[in-house]
């Protein structure tokens, strides 16, 4: 009788929907990305400067991702699209987002809006387009949603590549 109940289980399981991953959503000048919820350590709202931030004794690096991917990028408040999570509009007020890897290793990341916590469908995320990784030429962005009526593109940013490749420029 268990090899029934299993099947069972395993059908149930199947039909089940994706009710998807925790993600923390933000900002970085042009663009929208995304950040599974287990990579953050801490969000910091800004105001006036950005703040020295240590842990362990050690400073946290702390790095202007949207200036690295982006340049100079002018930006314009009406060139951005806006989004909306569960019917509130993610606010344009910068926040300093401290990224942990696996190893505990810590960055802090500059965005240009505040976080917003989503859940994303695994089935909702692609592969990155070999346009965005030539432009960008960044190994650390490795996924992407399909930007719908409701929500623009959201890039995937993996926490220890992203971690590796600024250790490795420090």
């Amino acid at each position: 009788m268990p090899a029934i109940s299993s099947l069972r289980s395993q059908r149930l399981l199947e039909l089940r929907p994706d009710i998807g991953q925790q993600y923390v959503t933000f900002r970085l000048r042009i663009a929208w990305f995304i950040l599974p919820i287990e990579s953050i350590y801490r969000v910091i709202p800004l105001e006036k400067h950005v703040p020295k931030v240590t842990f362990a004794g050690d400073n946290i690096p702390i790095i202007d991702l949207g200036k690295l991917l982006f340049h100079q990028t002018k930006v314009q408040s009406s060139d951005i699209q806006q989004l909306v999570i569960n019917g509130a509009v993610v606010a344009s007020k910068p926040s300093l987002i401290i990224v942990r890897n696996q190893a505990e290793k810590l960055v802090g990341i500059l965005s240009n809006s505040q976080p917003a916590l989503q859940r994303i469908s695994q089935d909702d995320l692609v592969s990155l387009p070999t346009t965005y990784s030539q432009r960008w030429k960044v190994d650390f962005i490795t996924a992407m949603t399909l930007p719908t009526k409701e929500r623009p593109s959201l890039f995937s940013i993996d926490s220890d590549r992203l971690i590796a490749s600024i250790s490795s420029k420090i």
